[in-house]
């Protein structure tokens, strides 16, 4: 399984046993079990061969019928692999929006399609020892948050619209007002996801920026690219490329958690189309899961 990486510091841990997935180091360290998935199903270290398909996803809601069965078992083996069942899960419905549910031991096991409270939520956050977090997607990061001091975790889906709309912020303050959390003592990693050299955006989204933040952050977050002709000289136009990490990073960063403990990943999804579902690479409706069990060593 091999990764293009932007840069070489030590993001990720590689498993390999079982359903393949990464690990974020930080989160490793502090004894919190956590993965973001691949598009494998089994992979062999010795030659270097996984087997992958379109029924090897882990799809919040099985949008496919016939691979409904598939989709549940591997997520069941991630969970294993994770040292817990489905019976602990916590998902939510993922539609772009930047609400972030707090879970109950209730919601415990309860399918996204049964819990018509959970829908329109693309973040959720729990004291609940031992509830595995569930998050989905294709080229959006997910955004994993937890206190070690008091215990409770967070993981949000942050596209360009949950980031727009500061959905990590929304996440700490639900931490913070609920179960008394200090934003001093979390960590934060933002997994894989599309990067800024791929994540061609309309001008609306750099005027939307710059509205709802302000014009020197639209600026930090998003660049214009030159357009180039069919000879490849540049040509005037080109279109904005918005760089969701850096963006989440701010964000995390001005919601009090310290730089120094936000985590970032280096891997892209568009970049590594071979190992990860990639909307805008593939346009597959498939996903990769993000996973996180609020446990602490």
């Amino acid at each position: 399984m091999k990764l293009r990486f932007s840069d070489n510091c030590k993001v990720f841990n590689m498993h390999t046993d079982g359903i393949p997935f990464l690990s974020f180091d930080m989160l490793d360290e502090l004894g919190v079990p956590n993965l973001y998935s691949t598009r494998y199903i089994s992979y062999d270290p010795a030659s270097g061969n996984g087997v992958k398909g379109l029924r090897t996803a882990v799809m919040k809601t099985e949008i496919l019928a016939e691979a409904a069965p598939v989709c549940r078992a591997n997520r069941e083996i991630l969970a294993r692999q994770l040292g817990t069942t489905l019976t602990m899960e916590l998902a939510t419905d993922q539609k772009h929006t930047n609400y972030v549910y707090v879970a109950s031991e209730e919601d415990l096991g309860v399918a996204v399609t049964d819990a018509l409270h959970r829908q329109y939520v693309d973040g959720i956050v729990t004291d609940i020892p031992g509830a595995l977090l569930t998050a989905y997607g294709g080229d959006c990061p997910p955004v994993y948050i937890v206190d070690p001091v008091r215990k409770v975790s967070g993981l949000v889906h942050a596209g360009w619209k949950g980031t727009l709309a500061k959905i990590p912020q929304v996440a700490v303050a639900q931490m913070r007002v609920k179960f008394g959390c200090d934003p001093a003592d979390m960590y934060a990693a933002i997994g894989p996801g599309v990067c800024r050299d791929c994540y061609e955006m309309g001008d609306e989204v750099y005027e939307a920026f710059a509205a709802q933040w302000s014009a020197a952050d639209a600026d930090r977050i998003l660049s214009r690219y030159p357009a180039k002709d069919g000879d490849g000289k540049e040509i005037p136009g080109g279109k904005y490329h918005l760089d969701l990490r850096e963006a989440n990073r701010m964000t995390l960063e001005r919601a009090g958690i310290p730089s120094g403990r936000i985590a970032v990943s280096n891997v892209c999804t568009m970049c590594n189309v071979d190992t990860f579902y990639s909307y805008r690479g593939r346009r597959l409706e498939n996903e990769q899961a993000a996973m996180l069990v609020n446990s602490f060593r």
